[in-house]
């Protein structure tokens, strides 16, 4: 155990620029260190995916943010004021080429659409756990204790397996495309609360893209960014360091007082190999899967006030097609995912040419005139990007592939982890993950006992 010590002077580095690289190198920042951002790509920010559609900042990523989300809204705030739009909640899911919408402004509507999307027994049993999220906030999130309970006994079978067909394709499949990009098959029930959770919420998005507070958080860190972490340096049993590639230059040994790697469970899997391979080899089971997303400017509006997002699965590509606000309903958010999103060979990753988006797009303006009978519009602007891990859909049995992770990087002092296979995916999640490793880093460099966040 180190004595009290002083951060001033002391460098940390923090691997990745997510929201849980983010949110940890502003907590080690505002702790006194020194930081260096590791950022392998020419941007920060990693898959929230910020872009411009014409002369508007958009985001292709994550761009909604809860009421409730807490970490998310500090981190933002410790950076800066920003402009809100009200989002809210509107999603519209078929059955039997019917649309029901659920809108968090028509309550009653919505509870009564959503009865009609199962049995009254898959419905008490959604309730059970939808119960159990809302009075319980560690519920919301990955390795809660209630959750890891009911995993240990039933994520022997996928998610679709404790359902009937009629609630698992209409209301299940639509959040779990949406928020890991699997099939209600791929995922499971003991993880399936960080899913629920965000029914129980209600949404702003950022005016102006996350992109001012990246711009203010460059200005606080010593961003790094064509810079990959190769791997760890490890000495005396602590981390004393980084392996570190500038613009695809041979590695160097870079020494810092401790490490956070914010990376998805792949690639940090890949940073610890040799150093860790026990490690490495438990985060690859973490699960990732792919997506495309393209948001298209139209001359007109697509969507109406009433419906504004309509999840899609009727076997195309698209699995959601959405307006990018309230008030910007002609401005369209595809997101192709799930089994039908994905063209590689392997039925996992991404290999999505241009003229691929382009048809996928084409089908997916049909289908919308074709459920909301409207009139096609005229395309106006439009930007895409496509991601080969884009979601994290977690693993069966996740409550001990957390324990065993957590175990192990306990016995690695100097070293801490961050990122959507720890707390979950969403926002709020990832900035939590980020917020408990720079606490925790800070407090082991300072001498102070650990506090989880």
């Amino acid at each position: 155990m180190l004595g009290h010590i002083d951060s001033e002077g002391r460098r940390v580095a923090v691997v990745g620029s997510g929201i849980s690289g983010l949110t940890a190198a502003l907590r080690l920042e505002r702790a006194g260190f020194e930081v260096d951002l590791i950022e392998s790509g020419d941007v920060l920010g990693g898959r929230m995916g910020a872009a411009h559609l014409g002369d508007r900042p958009v985001m292709l990523g994550g761009k909604n943010i809860g009421h409730k989300y807490s970490a998310f809204r500090g981190f933002l705030a410790a950076l800066g004021s920003y402009q809100w739009q009200p989002f809210g909640i509107n999603a519209s899911m078929m059955k039997e080429g019917e649309v029901l919408t659920l809108d968090s402004t028509k309550r009653n509507r919505s509870i009564n659409n959503i009865r009609r999307m199962g049995s009254p027994r898959d419905l008490a049993k959604l309730l059970n756990l939808v119960a159990h999220i809302r009075f319980e906030e560690s519920n919301k999130f990955l390795g809660s204790k209630y959750f890891s309970k009911l995993g240990s006994r039933r994520d022997h079978k996928p998610l679709s397996a404790w359902f009937g067909p009629s609630l698992t394709n209409t209301l299940l499949r639509p959040m779990t495309v949406r928020m890991n990009g699997a099939e209600p098959d791929e995922v499971y029930l003991g993880n399936f609360n960080t899913n629920l959770a965000l029914l129980l919420d209600t949404y702003d998005q950022l005016t102006h893209s996350i992109q001012p507070a990246l711009d203010a958080m460059a200005n606080r860190v010593n961003a790094r960014l064509h810079t990959k972490a190769e791997g760890l340096v490890i000495s005396g049993g602590r981390v004393t360091g980084l392996k570190l590639s500038e613009k695809g230059a041979p590695a160097e040994e870079e020494s810092y007082d401790g490490v956070v790697i914010a990376t998805p469970a792949y690639a940090t899997a890949e940073i610890v190999a040799a150093e860790l391979p026990g490690l490495s080899k438990r985060l690859k089971d973490a699960r990732y899967f792919p997506s495309s997303v393209v948001v298209v400017e139209y001359d007109r509006p697509v969507f109406t006030p009433e419906v504004r997002a309509l999840a899609m699965h009727d076997g195309g590509p698209c699995s959601n097609a959405g307006s990018y606000g309230m008030e910007d309903r002609h401005i369209v958010r595809y997101t192709f995912s799930g089994r039908n999103g994905r063209t590689g060979k392997d039925g996992r990753s991404l290999t999505t040419a241009p003229e691929q988006l382009e048809e996928w797009v084409g089908e997916a303006e049909e289908r919308l005139t074709r459920y909301l009978r409207a009139s096609r519009a005229k395309r106006v602007n439009s930007v895409s990007r496509a991601w080969d891990a884009a979601y994290c859909a977690y693993s069966p049995f996740h409550s001990e592939f957390l324990t065993e992770v957590r175990a192990t990087v306990a016995g690695v002092p100097g070293l801490e982890l961050a990122g959507d296979y720890l707390w979950g995916v969403s926002l709020e999640a990832c900035a939590r993950s980020g917020n408990e490793a720079g606490a925790k880093l800070s407090n082991y460099l300072t001498g102070v006992s650990p506090v989880r966040s």
